[in-house]
């Protein structure tokens, strides 16, 4: 089965890294919905079912079909679902579930332990389930930051465990001090534990990629609710022009409501110098700083 360039296919085919990932992933889950994107050629998905059923989407329909005739002479101890279909077409609300559309939902099939027959399977709730999920994947280089931010924003997506190009991984995974600290670090903390797991090197692809891919894997706080929007507004005020002074990349927004001097308020209260950097001012003082501001925010 060939990859697809357009789709960002690289088969994952090193036993030992699978192996690794779904050790991972068995620690992280326990008791939640299975879920994957991205069917591959079905070596990891075929490990998962090992832990959990395990639903798994996959926009190429050649794939697709090459899984389930694949999978159709063997028996798993867990039931299997494949649904065709774009994940990022799938409508996410944080604010309230939506369910997967009519064309989508007649595409789901399933092949349970007992059962190889196809079957069509109900509409879900929410972005990728109705119930708490964790999910497990090799997930497509040009559509990670995406999907991992959805995960991120989904309350019932309780962790993840992925792998991306080592750059995206970096990004989410970064403290601050480090270069790498951004917006996406700081959504990422806020919602829960993230971990840097290992990286990926090419060889263990087919087609090898241009760029080494690490895993790493995310835990929700029990907690966790949402993250507002106006936090997210905030941040990328913040981190517009990361190598300039935060205070000046914060000023415009507190020029325009007049509150100047709420922002030399919290940066003396939060100790925060008026030359740091973007990447130098922690998770929670990032929470500190809008806390006190969004009573004028927006």
């Amino acid at each position: 089965m060939r990859a697809k360039k357009c789709f960002g296919q690289n088969f994952l085919k090193d036993p030992f890294i699978l192996e690794k990932i779904v050790q991972v992933s068995a620690e992280l889950l326990q008791g939640q919905k299975l879920i994957e994107i991205g069917v591959g050629l079905g070596d990891l998905s075929e490990r998962l079912l090992s832990l959990s059923s395990l639903t798994t989407y996959e926009i190429d329909a050649d794939l697709c079909s090459f899984v389930l005739q694949k999978f159709s002479s063997r028996k798993f101890a867990h039931p299997f679902s494949l649904v065709h279909c774009d994940v990022l077409s799938i409508p996410f609300s944080i604010d309230s579930s939506s369910s997967l559309p009519k064309e989508v939902a007649k595409q789901t099939l399933r092949i349970t332990a007992s059962d190889d027959k196809k079957s069509r399977v109900e509409s879900k709730q929410g972005w990728l389930a109705n119930e708490p999920y964790i999910l497990v994947s090799n997930l497509p280089y040009n559509i990670a930051t995406r999907v991992v931010l959805n995960l991120l924003h989904d309350p019932l997506c309780e962790g993840f465990v992925v792998m991306t190009q080592k750059e995206v991984a970096l990004k989410f995974c970064a403290d601050n001090l480090s270069s790498d600290f951004c917006a996406l670090s700081v959504i990422a903390q806020s919602a829960g534990e993230i971990t840097l797991l290992f990286d990926v090197g090419k060889e263990s692809f087919e087609p090898m990629p241009k760029v080494t891919s690490s895993v790493f894997t995310h835990k929700k706080f029990k907690d966790f609710t949402h993250i507002e929007s106006g936090f997210e507004s905030m941040l990328k005020a913040a981190f517009s022009s990361p190598r300039k002074k935060l205070y000046n990349n914060l000023l415009p927004i507190f020029q325009k409501i007049e509150q100047k001097n709420l922002l030399d308020k919290i940066f003396a209260q939060e100790s925060i110098a008026l030359n740091a950097r973007p990447h130098q001012i922690s998770t929670q003082k990032y929470h500190h700083i809008y806390n006190t501001l969004k009573d004028f925010y927006e």
